[in-house]
C-alpha cells in the first residue's frame, strides 16, 4: 500500500521538483479541521494512483517557509508539480472527483494512459431521463 510522501523544506527539491512523474502536494496544518478532512482522500488518491502520481503533503506548521514560497493563503491548498514546475491548484476542501479531475489531462500530457476515476461518466444515469 503507497501512502502519501511527507515532504519539508528539506527534501522538497528532490521529491517534488526532481520527481520523474507528477506530483500532488497537500499543504495542510495538523490541527486545521479542512486539512485533515483531505487527509483520507490524498491516502486514496495515493494507493489508487501507484505509478502515474506521488503524493505528498507539506506540514506548514513545520515548513511554513515552502507556503511563502508557494504563496499558500488557504488551507488546505493541493498543488500539482510536472518536472519541476507548478501545474495546478486546487485550493480549499473539495471532493476527490474534483482534485482527480485536472489531474487526469496532466497525468495523461506526461505520457501515462490512465484515468484516475473510479467511475467511468458513461456509465453515470442520465438525471433528466426516467
Amino acid at each position: 500500500m503507497k501512502s502519501t510522501v511527507e515532504v519539508t523544506e528539506t527534501n522538497f527539491e528532490t521529491e517534488v521538483l526532481k520527481s520523474n512523474q507528477p506530483v500532488l502536494v497537500g499543504f495542510a496544518t495538523g490541527w486545521s479541521l479542512p486539512s485533515m478532512t483531505l487527509d483520507g482522500v490524498r491516502e486514496e488518491i495515493a494507493r489508487e494512483s501507484i505509478d502515474y502520481l506521488k503524493v505528498a503533503r507539506v506540514k506548514l506548521d513545520q515548513s511554513p517557509n515552502l507556503g511563502l514560497w508557494y504563496g499558500i493563503r488557504c488551507i488546505p491548498t493541493m498543488l500539482c508539480f510536472v518536472d519541476g514546475e507548478e501545474r495546478i491548484g486546487i485550493f480549499g476542501t473539495t471532493s476527490k472527483e474534483a482534485i482527480l479531475s485536472p489531474l487526469n489531462l496532466v497525468i495523461k500530457t506526461h505520457g501515462a494512459e490512465t484515468n484516475l476515476f473510479l467511475f467511468d461518466l458513461k456509465d453515470r444515469k442520465d438525471a433528466s431521463k426516467p
